[in-house]
């Protein structure tokens, strides 16, 4: 009788095991992590939206991939030249998505995937982004496609890559279309 284990009486929890105890809480990390991630990206640009707090960025992308335009032209589209919110002007953004191009000399082994965001220098200027997008790409991909893969890496380059596409789209659209532009995604592969 003394070499009996206790066991415990039926319908009573059962503690794990020693080695169950590590994936037990590998599981739970990894269930919270999922789900707090999950909300955030689910959740998040909805509260942020209800809130008004809406980035120019974020409201043109919305408007430009078939958002609510009522939306987009209303509480979180820039103002017209000149007006003010919260104390300051707005920019509008044109923004183009995932643009792919094989950088020159490449032989098409390579590839560049990038996003430009264009700030743009008039109300009259967004609109004619907007109809003319494809015109905008073929912009882009014109100007960095001459580019090799050495150029499209170095860092010190961008700047410049910025300039020439500037002068270029500035040209094709009238002086001042663009204040700035950005590269919110760069990936040389």
């Amino acid at each position: 009788m003394a070499n009996e284990t206790p066991q415990a009486p039926e319908g009573a929890p059962v503690a794990p095991t020693k080695a169950k105890l590590p994936m037990l809480i590998g599981m739970v990390a990894v269930g919270l992590a999922l789900g707090g991630g999950t909300g955030a990206a689910v959740l998040g640009p909805m509260v942020a939206k209800k809130m008004g707090k809406v980035t120019p960025i974020v409201a043109a992308a919305d408007s430009a991939h078939g958002g609510d335009a009522a939306a987009a032209e209303g509480e979180h589209a820039a103002p017209a030249e000149g007006g003010k919110e919260g104390g300051a002007a707005e920019a509008a953004i044109h923004v183009l998505d995932n643009m792919v191009l094989n950088p020159a000399g490449s032989g098409g082994s390579r590839y560049l995937l990038l996003t430009v965001a264009i700030e743009v220098g008039s109300p009259a200027a967004i609109e004619s982004f907007k109809a003319r997008d494809a015109e905008l790409r073929d912009i882009v991909l014109t100007t960095l496609g001459t580019k090799p893969v050495e150029q499209l890496t170095d860092m010190a380059t961008r700047e410049q890559f910025k300039v020439e596409i500037m002068k270029a789209v500035d040209e094709r659209f009238g002086k001042k279309s663009v204040k700035r532009i950005y590269f919110p995604q760069f990936v040389v592969q």
